[in-house]
């Protein structure tokens, strides 16, 4: 009798232990941060940078249970110098049609609950994954992101109530130094709900 019950308490807590783990490991509270709360909406704009002139375009949103928030951005280059685009073209190894397609791209930025660090995750439409650390200051974040495509430093500072402005300075994958400004205008604040993903 003795030997059934061991074995029935040994079933129970072998049971029982996922339980207690996933109770252990439950996600934190939503993300508060009022300066990606802020970012949250549909944003468009220009890039002036050592490579040319660029349209922008992003929509930021809440994801994944209100403890990342996305980024969905697209560019297209509107002036550059023919010389310039070629060695992109080169420097990347694609033709200057494939280096004029738009360039899309999606990232999901957080805080580092342990560390309270600035993280992000960037995917990008040239088949590129980088990944950024940082922190913030006042009204600016300032990420340094690593990747295939080269490394950057990279900021965005609420500018004014519907403007935001990113920096970026860094190097591509032959070393060459690319820098510019980011200036987004706020199209529209963003009113909906959480993403269930």
């Amino acid at each position: 009798m003795k030997r059934k019950m061991a074995v029935a308490l040994a079933v129970f807590a072998v049971g029982v232990a996922p339980f207690s783990l996933l109770a252990q490991m439950a996600p934190p509270g939503p993300l508060e941060d009022d300066l990606y709360k802020w970012m949250a909406g549909k944003w468009e704009g220009a890039t002036e940078s050592s490579m040319g002139k660029f349209t922008d375009e992003m929509e930021v949103d809440w994801d994944l249970e209100h403890q990342f928030v996305n980024m969905h951005y697209k560019n297209k280059i509107a002036e550059t110098d023919p010389a310039k685009l070629e060695a992109m073209a080169k420097a990347m190894g694609m033709t200057k049609e494939q280096i004029q397609t738009p360039y899309k791209g999606v990232g999901y930025l957080t805080i580092n609950p342990e560390t309270k660090e600035y993280i992000g995750y960037w995917f990008g439409s040239m088949r590129d994954i980088s990944v950024g650390k940082g922190t913030r200051e006042g009204n600016k974040i300032t990420m340094t992101w690593e990747g295939p495509m080269g490394s950057e430093m990279r900021t965005f500072e609420k500018a004014g109530e519907d403007k935001l402005v990113m920096t970026f300075e860094g190097k591509d994958p032959q070393g060459n130094v690319i820098k510019g400004t980011t200036t987004m205008m706020r199209k529209a604040k963003k009113a909906k709900a959480d993403k269930k993903s």
